[in-house]
């Protein structure tokens, strides 16, 4: 799937406790993001879509592209219970810290999700995706997500529940 900053996410019925893992590619500049999002945003739209293309807006503003001007290549979207996605996605964060995009120019600061944007290769994003799932490293996962919430630290939030509207 390739998104713009410009396209719209598909409404969704959401589900409570469940939340998306996804990697993409910002195809003009070669680097992937790693990250979570939850199942579905306020506005009832697909929520690992939303993520992306808020990121693609915020690369745009950050380094001056026009709107839509960026592309971003979904390579991997997982739906599952919000307490493995956070625990698969923690782990790939805490193990790859040498890659960060925002350690070699600043203006990924500016950008959400700043620390989630890795120069690495297809290759290494999507093995690094998979690997997360293996039982040990979902377990550290858990320990670091645990540490954080423990902490305070943003970024591992708990699972949401939706109301039910009939």
């Amino acid at each position: 799937m390739i998104l713009r900053s410009t396209d719209t996410a598909p409404e969704i019925t959401p589900i409570s406790g469940m939340a998306w893992h996804y990697v993409w590619e910002l195809l003009e500049f070669g680097v992937f993001k790693n990250g979570y999002a939850c199942h579905a945003y306020a506005n009832g739209r697909h929520g690992g879509i939303e993520r992306v293309t808020w990121c693609l807006r915020d690369v745009e503003d950050a380094f001056g592209y026009n709107r839509g001007e960026l592309h971003a290549r979904v390579w991997r979207m997982k739906l599952g219970e919000n307490e493995e996605i956070l625990a698969a996605e923690q782990f790939v964060h805490a193990h790859a810290k040498e890659e960060k995009a925002m350690l070699y120019d600043k203006r990924w600061l500016e950008v959400g999700g700043k620390s989630e944007f890795y120069f690495c290769s297809a290759k290494t994003a999507m093995a690094r995706f998979a690997n997360s799932y293996r039982r040990s490293n979902l377990q550290i996962g858990e320990g670091i997500v645990a540490h954080k919430r423990a902490k305070g630290i943003h970024g591992c939030p708990l699972p949401r529940t939706y109301e039910v509207t009939a």
